[in-house]
């Protein structure tokens, strides 16, 4: 629910697919016919990074964004049996979330990686977890007025 909530509100921000989602430099969110997925992708619609995007910011410079992968699980409740035989439902509310940086600013180089069978492109960083996204920040002198909500 939060997931469809946090592309409803980038939507509602950004716009849909009639209006400009321009994030600059070519770059562009794409929202799939249906709402549910959105993207980001190139002026030529090559997907730069995948579905799932649950929120991203830009300026002229960079775009950041926050990631659940279509693969992680979603959040789950189950049933634990405690040892006075109550039941106790617990949420698994943590969802799987990757954390990206586009520098803009960067010449685009394409190579592709023979192990993980991926696309690389030389200025798109990621997927990283919170710390290391936060460690990538600081060395591309991301802005701290580029914030993205969880």
């Amino acid at each position: 629910m939060k997931r469809i909530l946090g592309i409803l509100l980038v939507s509602l921000v950004l716009g849909c697919n009639e209006v400009n989602n321009s994030l600059g430099n070519g770059y562009k969110l794409f929202i799939d016919e249906g709402g549910y997925t959105v993207s980001i992708c190139d002026s030529m619609n090559i997907q730069k990074i995948e579905a799932y995007i649950l929120d991203c910011k830009f300026d002229s410079n960079f775009i950041i964004a926050i990631q659940s992968p279509p693969d992680s699980l979603p959040p789950m409740k189950k049933i634990v049996y405690t040892d006075s035989d109550r039941k106790e439902i617990i949420s698994n509310d943590k969802v799987f979330r990757q954390y990206w940086i586009i520098n803009k600013r960067e010449k685009e180089i394409y190579s592709y990686d023979s192990l993980t069978q991926k696309a690389k492109y030389s200025n798109i960083y990621g997927p990283y977890n919170k710390l290391e996204y936060l460690k990538q920040r600081q060395i591309l002198k991301v802005p701290e007025k580029l914030k993205l909500e969880n």
